[in-house]
């Protein structure tokens, strides 16, 4: 867990608050635990059960689920990108249209995109997964994902090769838009659109 994406001063001010709350949680259940010898035991080996345990609980809980939700937003702000998003990549070479699949799976410090590409009738012809990261916001407001990735091509006569993209979020329409150019010297636009927050792991619907 990193804390790239969180407003640090809020942070460094929500930690101590965190603190303080947590120890008075704590000290009303410390009289349990001592008093219980299984808990007593359990507690001298499991970190949970101290003060600090339920900080990084916490934290955890905040970068993994609570940050979706308005609550968190005094310490991070970022759009939820989870989810499979379905749209049509335009590749430079050949000049064609394809099919392109793109599911997201973030947390408030991570992002992690894979997309599938194929034609319209729901062949495979390659997949990508990203191998870096980066959600940035723009001057507008608006953020803007960029992403650097390595490709797998589905047919055996065809090498991977890897290529870099940016895409801009329409939280309004739940769409990202964009371009990518790769290192064989191609180029393209990307348009897809957000259909389920469930993801499948494949290609074909």
């Amino acid at each position: 867990m990193n804390f790239k994406y969180y407003k640090t001063n809020n942070l460094i001010a929500f930690v101590p608050i965190l603190t303080i709350l947590l120890t008075l949680f704590y000290n009303q259940f410390e009289g349990l635990i001592n008093s219980n010898e299984t808990l007593k035991s359990i507690s001298s080996y499991i970190s949970i059960f101290s003060v600090l345990g339920l900080i990084t609980l916490c934290l955890k809980l905040i970068d993994h689920e609570f940050w979706k939700y308005k609550i968190s937003n005094l310490i991070i702000n970022i759009p939820d990108l989870n989810g499979r998003y379905e749209g049509e990549m335009i590749s430079s070479y050949n000049n064609i249209k394809l099919k392109c699949v793109m599911e997201i799976t973030q947390t408030a410090s991570t992002v992690h995109v894979c997309t599938y590409v194929g034609d319209f009738q729901n062949i495979q012809s390659s997949k990508s997964i990203t191998i870096c990261e980066e959600l940035e916001k723009q001057k507008n407001g608006f953020y803007r994902l960029y992403y650097n990735y390595e490709n797998e091509s589905s047919q055996p006569n065809k090498g991977g090769h890897k290529g870099t993209a940016y895409l801009e979020f329409f939280p309004d329409i739940k769409t990202l838009k964009g371009k990518y150019f790769n290192d064989r010297s191609n180029t393209g636009s990307i348009e897809v659109n957000l259909k389920s927050k469930k993801l499948k792991g494949r290609f074909n619907v």
